[in-house]
């Protein structure tokens, strides 16, 4: 593949359909034709391309990922998205991403396509898109080398939340690991973000192996499969499944990073112009949603903003193959570093439902969970430790205060409820 600059007062960005015979849907952001031909580069200003498969795309998390990947400001690189959701969302899903990047527009030639994936085929709909990705670069021109292309896979396809059989879901995100990690292993240069969890750092009211509060050479030792309680299932299943892919792929030698966010939450990034849903399917949106009608109490969580963990994501599936942290299967806790209490996050959900004038949420009926003084370390106290590694491996990351994710989630339902 051989790629040109070219002025941006001789391009528009125009959305084209590309074909695709694998029954998955594919769109690109690309430059129309222009009159004045384009100049031929020198090998120095040959552009690099980013191929980034998502698991999971539809979803909360997966969803701020690819539009963080589109939203990239780096000159020297073009993305290719690779967007694997269930089959029955391929159709939606599709029609989202062609609204996203008809109304928004990257700056760069930047390619999306959605494909059917599911986690428990074996490995099957992964390797069908890995080997769509890899084919389709090996057909380009042959003065492009590997070296131009990173692949990378952020795997993140995991059910959260109660299930009718929350044991076998647990044994299910331990058989998706590992049929990723054994396709994975078939591709060169190709590496793998997992998106694990802090209940793999630790279960509930387990104290920290240093006394004090949890790092990321923190296990999860106590939470077990209990069949009356679907959230011990998900821990357990959290911890084995990131065990389970570090051993495989160090065996296999799959170079890869586990990042482990605390509570997610906050707004979810949503394309007004498509008829597709917002990501209100998820469990953080669903529960704040709940706590803003006053239908149950708010809580006191160890969280982090979802705009915080996309970028984080990105930021780290830039990172070359000859980074240490790929080798060295590095472990980063995602999170601010202590809880807020209840009663805070409350405030702040009140003056949102106040700033509407009461009109779609009575501030009164916002209330806050006082009983609940925080597990191994009370609430207030430093409960993980975990910032300087973000700013030392992920461009001097900062995450936001916890008031500020809960006031900018509380206006983003306030505005899906109006």
């Amino acid at each position: 593949m051989k790629f040109f600059l070219f002025s941006l007062s001789t391009i528009l960005l125009s959305l084209i359909l590309v074909p695709s015979s694998d029954g998955a849907a594919a769109f690109a952001s690309s430059p129309s034709s222009s009159t004045t031909p384009p100049a031929a580069t020198s090998a120095q200003e040959t552009q690099r391309r980013r191929v980034s498969l998502v698991t999971g795309a539809s979803g909360y998390v997966g969803r701020e990922i690819v539009h963080t990947i589109l939203s990239n400001d780096d000159d020297d690189i073009n993305d290719d998205v690779i967007c694997l959701v269930r089959s029955s969302e391929v159709e939606d899903e599709t029609s989202y991403w062609s609204s996203v990047l008809n109304t928004k527009g990257p700056s760069k030639r930047s390619t999306v396509r959605v494909m059917p994936y599911d986690m428990l085929d074996g490995g099957e709909s992964l390797n069908n898109a890995l080997c769509t990705a890899y084919k389709k670069h090996s057909q380009d021109d042959d003065e492009d080398s590997d070296d131009t292309i990173d692949y990378c896979v952020y795997h993140l396809a995991c059910i959260f939340g109660p299930t009718q059989n929350h044991i076998q879901t647990a044994h299910d995100a331990i058989t998706g690991v590992t049929s990723t990690v054994q396709t994975i292993s078939k591709y060169n240069r190709c590496k793998l973000i997992l998106t694990s969890s802090m209940a793999a750092v630790r279960g509930t009211g387990q104290t920290p192996s240093n006394g004090k509060y949890y790092t990321h050479r923190d296990w999860n030792t106590m939470s077990k499969l209990e069949d009356d309680s679907w959230g011990s299932s998900y821990q357990w299943s959290k911890t084995e499944s990131e065990r389970v892919t570090m051993q495989l792929a160090k065996e296999l030698n799959v170079p890869m990073v586990s990042l482990n966010p605390s509570f997610v939450f906050g707004p979810s990034t949503f394309c007004p112009s498509s008829s597709a849903s917002s990501s209100s399917k998820s469990y953080s949106l669903t529960l704040v949603g709940q706590w803003i009608r006053g239908e149950s109490p708010v809580q006191s969580r160890l969280c982090i903003d979802v705009r915080d963990v996309a970028k984080a994501h990105v930021y780290m599936g830039k990172q070359p193959l000859s980074s240490s942290v790929w080798n060295e299967q590095e472990r980063f806790i995602l999170s601010t570093e202590a809880r807020i209490s209840s009663t805070d996050i409350a405030k702040e959900l009140q003056k949102v439902a106040a700033s509407s004038g009461g009109k779609v949420i009575d501030p009164n009926a916002i209330y806050a969970d006082t009983d609940f003084k925080g597990g191994a370390i009370p609430i207030g106290e430093k409960e993980v430790d975990c910032a300087d590694r973000l700013r030392q491996y992920f461009g001097g990351l900062v995450c936001r205060s916890v008031e500020e994710t809960f006031k900018d989630m509380g206006r983003f339902l306030l505005i899906e409820m109006e």
